[in-house]
């Protein structure tokens, strides 16, 4: 049994405007007994189909002068009207039913402008079907919910995407998720759907409401393509900041209290004595606000370090742990000693620019408990370069144990819930490469430090109160 025509035309419709590309647009022209009808559909830049109609009566294509004054120019007219831009789009024609003499004539002189063009017959104004084909458009690009993630071993965010509906899903597509709210700010929590295009995101909607915090169970409906309605929230409403500005509302880090953590202070204690003088200062500074602010235990490991003696008569001093994973009040006593102690391995035949940063690496990539989930801060404080394991172009001798300063800090840096703080003598554009990794969350000036920002950067303690301008993935669910 043949397909009514509706059915027909309805398939017809739907194929060309599901092989709709990017950049291409498909134009759709009526011809009916009063007039011509207009359509051209594109797809936006999230895969979307948009559109824009236009209608000219008989009369307007004609003019005062009537329809069999000046034929060529009524031709012109109706292949103007058509709008069928650029040369290359697709080309539907639709002939509605009853059309009449002058629908018949404007219909010819169109499918011979655009011989390629399907002809449709339709015994309905054709608009509503254009309508509704574009609204059962299946999805051409995935669609993704933003969400937060937080590290468990730092409690540091990073911004990622749950998927709410794949390709090809239809309008009336539920999906479920599982999210946690915090306070959100003026706007509230934002509830961003995003396509990918490339490396990039593309916003598709935002839409926020102020949400009490707490766990919700979310159910994402597919409305039409472009719309996605969200229950098992309050009321949402359109959001009117754009991804740049959601983006710099993210905070570094959940706010509130953190959890139980080991700080190794490692103190470069060569140099003049008012330099390490200020070295352990800041030292003491750091695991007093730790101790003072941290929600959970605190274990401190004190390691002090030198210069190497390239002498064998004079003594060399070995890199030190002072306390390991002791509480902090132990380990502020033992940095009462190096206090007292002052500087060492100073002149002939200690190195005057390169300190024992490697041995204290390989040190503290020993000592450590590898099996052991609690998050470790290695603070460093000092400034000087570490010795490359064998003789190079910088100049500097090198390591008489021949430590790669590189190997124990590759494994710091790939160890999950390792974060690496330093407080250099020198401002960062002047520091040794080495400093820059051994600083990668935070680094701080000797001259001029906050530390509490720095122990906040850490992870030491709480940052200032923030807001959380996107949900975070409940990943209990």
């Amino acid at each position: 049994m043949p397909e009514p025509d509706g059915d027909l035309n309805r398939k017809a419709v739907a194929q060309a405007l599901a092989s709709l590309g990017d950049t291409g647009h498909l134009s759709l022209v009526e011809v009916a007994a009063d007039g011509v009808t207009a359509f051209r559909i594109h797809r936006d830049a999230n895969g979307c189909p948009r559109g824009r109609s236009w209608s000219a009566t008989w009369t307007d294509l004609a003019g005062e002068r009537g329809w069999d004054a000046d034929p060529d120019g009524i031709r012109e007219a109706v292949l103007r009207a058509a709008r069928v831009s650029p040369p290359t789009a697709e080309v539907i024609l639709a002939a509605a039913s009853p059309g009449g003499p002058r629908a018949e004539q404007a219909l010819d002189w169109l499918r011979a402008a655009h011989p390629g063009a399907q002809v449709l017959r339709a015994g309905a104004p054709i608009a509503a079907l254009v309508r509704e084909v574009m609204v059962d458009d299946p999805l051409t690009r995935s669609y993704e919910l933003v969400v937060m993630l937080a590290d468990p071993g730092t409690d540091r965010l990073r911004l990622t995407s749950r998927r709410l509906f794949p390709i090809g899903a239809r309008p009336g597509a539920r999906t479920r998720v599982a999210v946690r709210c915090e306070p959100g700010g003026a706007y509230g929590t934002a509830f961003a759907v995003v396509t990918w295009q490339g490396p990039e995101p593309r916003l598709l909607s935002v839409q926020s409401a102020p949400i009490p915090p707490g766990r919700y169970e979310v159910t994402a409906e597919l409305v039409r393509p472009g719309r996605v309605r969200f229950t098992g929230l309050p009321e949402l409403s359109p959001d009117p900041r754009d991804w740049d500005r959601l983006v710099a509302a993210l905070p570094d880090r959940l706010p509130g209290g953190t959890g139980p953590a080991h700080l190794v202070c490692a103190v470069e204690v060569c140099g003049t004595d008012d330099l390490v003088a200020e070295r352990l200062s800041r030292a003491r500074q750091v695991i007093n606000r730790s101790a003072g602010e941290l929600g959970g235990p605190l274990r401190v490991s004190l390691v002090a370090y030198a210069a190497h003696s390239y002498d064998g008569s004079a003594r060399e001093f070995p890199v030190r742990a002072m306390t390991w994973q002791a509480d902090a009040g132990e380990a502020l006593d033992a940095l009462g000693e190096l206090e007292e102690q002052g500087a060492i391995a100073r002149g002939y035949p200690y190195h005057p620019h390169a300190a024992q940063l490697e041995d204290m690496l390989a040190l503290v990539v020993r000592r450590l408990d590898w099996d052991d989930p609690t998050p470790v801060v290695l603070l460093t404080v000092g400034g000087r370069s570490p010795h490359p394991p064998r003789t190079d172009l910088s100049g500097v001798l090198p390591c008489p144990h021949r430590h790669d300063w590189r190997r124990p800090l590759a494994a710091l840096e790939q160890r999950p819930g390792t974060v690496l703080g330093a407080i250099c003598d020198q401002a960062g554009d002047r520091a040794h490469p080495a400093w820059h990794r051994l600083g990668a969350a935070a680094l701080a000036h000797l001259e001029a430090v906050d530390v509490h920002g720095l122990a906040a950067d850490l992870g030491l303690v709480a940052p200032s109160p923030g807001h959380l301008p996107f949900p975070l993935l409940d990943e209990t669910e």
